[in-house]
């Protein structure tokens, strides 16, 4: 039996390895008014030989509970958690409304804490935290101690967090500025390297130059040796494919493609085939076909004619150039020789016969 028991306001937890500390905590809370139990120390002054249906009505009627551990283990011990456990259980079902708190010595990490108590409050265990602690399991108990007293700007602590953050927010703020902002691309066109062209291939002399940033074309003139530049590009095209175009005559850009970024870019170019085909017929003088004429290009590259006295030859980049000499020849005929210039269309050849 029971006697003489009052209920409590704060109710200690702690594995008897922990019995000091929680003493100490619990002579400090009393100090200020608070009524504690404490096993130890209410067992004995009940007079109850019964200390399980004792320690049960205590935990049943207490407002607040303080859980004190000097190890994490002792946290998971049967009757500590079994104590800690049944408060939150009552005030997950709304039959407590008083606070839980953990209060733990500085080499115990709280993320190490079982989460039902990390959930809570949790305190270290030192002597200037107790006003802290009786400040929330205190029900009207304000300890003028512990209200926080004004401090000067120059004195609060946060003065210096607060400069830095604010350092940090403007350099942060700076930085994504300079990453956000548009940049200027400035192009050079130039021919391959790998490219061994005919040394009479004419050189580039200029054009116009597009490129297509997401549905806009961006067009600008270029000249031999020239660089341009190509502003407010948007940030989000910096090292990433976009479309290219050149107009100019001669010469188109070796891939439909570049990469921009602010640094120079080099774009090559290479010819646009416009002097590769040598095409046309030969004929007699009756208009039929010549088959089998011999066509040599530049006195190297021969080519012949087909059964309707057609030829044609795609000449490779480095036989290309503004001109050519055909020299055509066909036993019983004449030969003939012509200039042939590679744009103008097919040349239409007349071969007399040889009577002799």
């Amino acid at each position: 039996m029971v006697e003489n028991h009052t209920a409590k306001d704060i109710f200690i937890s702690h594995k008897s390895a922990d019995a000091e500390l929680a003493k100490a905590l619990s002579h400090y809370l009393t100090s200020k008014g608070l009524s504690v139990f404490l096993s130890s120390e209410t067992l004995p002054q009940l007079g109850s030989s019964d200390y399980r249906k004792a320690i049960d009505k205590a935990l049943d009627e207490c407002k607040h509970m303080i859980v004190v551990s000097s190890k994490v283990e002792y946290l998971s011990s049967p009757w500590l958690e079994a104590e800690w456990g049944f408060f939150i259980s009552e005030k997950r079902a709304g039959r407590k409304h008083g606070n839980i708190l953990t209060v733990v010595t500085d080499d115990i990490e709280i993320k190490d804490l079982p989460a039902s108590l990390r959930y809570f409050e949790v305190i270290f265990y030192k002597g200037e935290n107790f006003e802290r602690v009786a400040a929330y399991v205190g029900k009207d108990y304000q300890d003028p101690v512990y209200k926080r007293k004004r401090e000067g700007l120059l004195k609060s602590k946060w003065l210096m967090p607060g400069i830095s953050l604010l350092v940090l927010l403007a350099v942060l703020s700076y930085y994504l500025n300079e990453k956000n902002k548009p940049f200027d691309a400035t192009v050079f066109v130039r021919p391959d390297a790998a490219l061994k062209l005919h040394p009479n291939y004419p050189a580039f002399e200029g054009g116009d130059i597009s490129f297509f940033i997401g549905n806009k074309e961006d067009k600008k003139s270029i000249l031999p040796n020239q660089s341009i530049t190509f502003q407010q590009i948007p940030i989000s095209f910096s090292g990433k494919k976009i479309g290219a175009e050149l107009n100019a005559r001669n010469w188109k850009l070796k891939t439909d493609s570049v990469i921009l970024n602010k640094s120079e870019t080099y774009i090559s170019i290479v010819p646009d085939g416009t002097l590769a085909s040598v095409y046309g017929n030969i004929r007699d003088g009756k208009g039929n076909g010549i088959e089998g004429c011999s066509i040599a290009i530049d006195g190297d590259t021969i080519i012949r004619s087909n059964a309707g006295g057609i030829f044609k030859v795609n000449l490779p980049y480095q036989m290309q150039k503004d001109q050519y000499i055909l020299s055509v020849t066909k036993k019983g005929f004449y030969s003939q020789k012509l200039d042939y210039f590679p744009g103008s269309g097919s040349v239409d050849i007349i071969l007399k016969k040889d009577h002799s």
